[in-house]
């Protein structure tokens, strides 16, 4: 019988087959820890869960100081391409690498389907 842990990891490999723009993906706590992930083997997934929780604590401030609203999504946009962080649930957060050629319309529809599967996994 599959693990949670493995659940959420077949949905994060379907994110990838979905659009080979989706470089990788993980799940993580709002403290940083990686629950599970699909990434190349060249990214560091501590980094990954560390930097990810750093994001969220200040994309949740601005959201709640500057909105006075809970925040569900933000994303960073380099010249190499975008880090997407999504709540799922109260819990945990979705982060997708993605590159620079991806149509975001399309990321956000995967992330659309995505993340009522997670929910219930998670």
């Amino acid at each position: 019988m599959a693990t949670r842990t493995d659940k959420i990891t077949e949905i994060l490999r379907g994110l990838r087959v979905s659009s080979p723009d989706i470089i990788g993906s993980a799940v993580c706590s709002l403290e940083g820890f990686i629950i599970a992930s699909a990434m190349p083997a060249e990214i560091d997934e501590e980094l990954v869960g560390g930097m990810s929780a750093a994001l969220l604590g200040i994309g949740e401030r601005i959201s709640g100081e500057l909105m006075r609203a809970t925040m569900e999504q933000t994303f960073v946009k380099s010249e190499k391409g975008y880090v997407i962080l999504n709540a799922v649930g109260t819990e945990t957060v979705l982060v997708l690498l993605v590159t620079k050629e991806a149509k975001l319309g399309l990321i956000f529809l995967e992330l659309k389907r995505a993340i009522p599967e997670l929910t219930k996994v998670i």
